[in-house]
């Protein structure tokens, strides 16, 4: 067997080395996101509703923006959906601090 017996590695007859990215993936290999949506409820009911509606919202938005083929936008809602419900159990674990210490000092000065 000849060297012009052996068929072309590309069905065209080029033999050129085919270039293929490594880092990007398609969107059917990706896995949306995390919603962080058990999370923001809670932290809503839980510790403080103004901040917390906003992780909730953000939370409810990943996976319609994710399914819309929107994906950048969809980790920065989960990532906004994630720091928010941080904020508010924050600040809920805060208020409840100053709750229980004022509560305290309320009850041995009487």
């Amino acid at each position: 067997m000849s060297s012009s017996d052996v068929p072309p590695a590309v069905p065209g007859g080029s033999r050129a080395p085919v270039h293929v990215n490594v880092h990007t993936y398609p969107a059917q290999l990706q896995y949306p996101p995390r919603t962080y949506l058990l999370f923001s409820v809670l932290v809503t009911i839980f510790c403080f509703w103004p901040t917390g509606i906003v992780a909730l919202v953000n939370a409810l938005r990943v996976n319609s923006l994710w399914k819309t083929q929107q994906h950048d936008q969809a980790r920065k809602a989960s990532k906004r959906a994630r720091n928010w419900g941080l904020l508010t159990l924050s600040i809920g674990v805060v208020a409840w601090v100053v709750v229980v210490f004022w509560a305290s000092i309320t009850y041995l000065n009487r």
